[in-house]
C-alpha cells in the first residue's frame, strides 16, 4: 500500500468511528493507523489478531467500528479458512474489510456473503483506502460493482448466512430479489435477450421488470437504471 499524498486530510462527519486494523504485521499497521488519525476525525488501534480485540461488544463501542483484516502473504485458501471462521465474533453493526489483498485472490464474492464489505488491495493508496473506509463507515460497499453483480447473481445474496448491518439497505424501494438480479446484469450492458437467457425468463418478462423497476426507482432509461444501480446498490468506486 502506498502513499500518494501525504498532505491529503479526508473529511468525515463523524469522529465517533474507530478502525482496529489486524495482523501481525505491526510496523506497517502501525504507520497504517496514525496516517488515519492525522488524516481523518477517526480513532484507530492496532492488534494482532481478532482474538487481541477487548471486548467485542457493540454495547462497548456504541459508535461505528470497522475491522481492517490484513491478508498480506494469505492464499485464497487460508484466507478463506482463516476469515469466515473469525467473522462470526463480531456483532452485526461492526463493518468488515479485507486490505492488502492480491488482486487475483477472487475471494470477494465468498467474503461478500459472510458479510465483508470493502476491499482494499496491496497496490491501492492510503488516500483510496480512506476513501473506502467512508463509505464502509457509511453502510456501504467498496467493492468493484462487477464482483457484487456477479455475487448477486450466482448466490442470490444468500441473507441468512450474511452478517450485513442492520443500516445496510440492501434492497431499496422494495426492490425484489429478482429486480436486483436483473439491474446487476443490467450494469454490465447486458441486453434483454441475455438478461432473459441469464435467468431464465422471457424478453418480455425482462421489459416488465424493466417497467417496474424504473418506476421504483424513478428513472426513464436503462442508463439512468444502471448507474442508479452502480451508486445505490453495488458501490460508488468503479475501475
Amino acid at each position: 500500500m502506498t502513499v500518494d499524498n501525504p498532505d491529503t486530510t479526508l473529511s468525515t462527519s463523524s469522529s465517533d468511528c474507530l478502525a482496529f486494523i489486524v495482523g501481525p504485521n505491526h510496523f506497517q499497521n502501525t504507520l497504517l493507523s496514525a496516517y488515519i488519525e492525522t488524516h481523518s476525525k477517526w480513532k484507530s488501534s492496532v492488534v494482532e489478531s481478532i482474538a487481541a480485540i477487548p471486548h467485542k461488544d457493540e454495547k462497548e463501542f456504541p459508535g461505528h467500528t470497522a475491522v481492517l483484516f490484513d491478508c498480506f502473504g494469505l492464499s485464497s485458501d487460508n484466507l478463506s479458512d482463516n476469515l469466515l471462521a473469525e467473522l462470526e465474533q463480531f456483532p452485526s453493526n461492526w463493518a468488515k474489510a479485507l486490505f492488502n489483498l492480491d488482486r487475483h485472490s477472487d475471494f470477494e464474492k465468498k467474503s461478500l456473503e459472510y458479510g465483508v464489505q470493502g476491499f482494499f488491495y496491496n497496490d491501492d493508496t492510503v488516500e483510496t483506502l480512506l476513501k473506502g473506509l467512508t463509505a464502509v463507515f457509511g453502510g456501504e460497499f467498496w467493492v468493484s460493482r462487477q464482483k457484487m453483480a456477479e455475487t448477486i447473481l450466482e448466490n442470490g445474496f444468500r441473507l441468512r448466512r450474511m452478517q450485513i448491518p442492520s443500516h445496510v439497505h440492501i434492497y431499496p424501494h422494495d426492490l425484489t430479489q429478482r429486480e436486483v438480479e436483473l439491474l446487476g446484469l443490467l450494469t454490465l450492458g447486458s441486453s434483454n435477450e441475455v438478461i432473459a437467457d441469464k435467468l431464465f425468463i422471457s424478453p418480455h418478462t425482462v421489459r416488465t421488470h424493466l417497467n417496474h423497476i424504473f418506476k421504483k426507482i424513478n428513472v426513464s432509461s436503462r442508463l439512468e437504471a444502471s448507474i442508479w444501480a452502480s451508486e445505490t446498490l453495488f458501490v460508488r468506486k468503479h475501475w
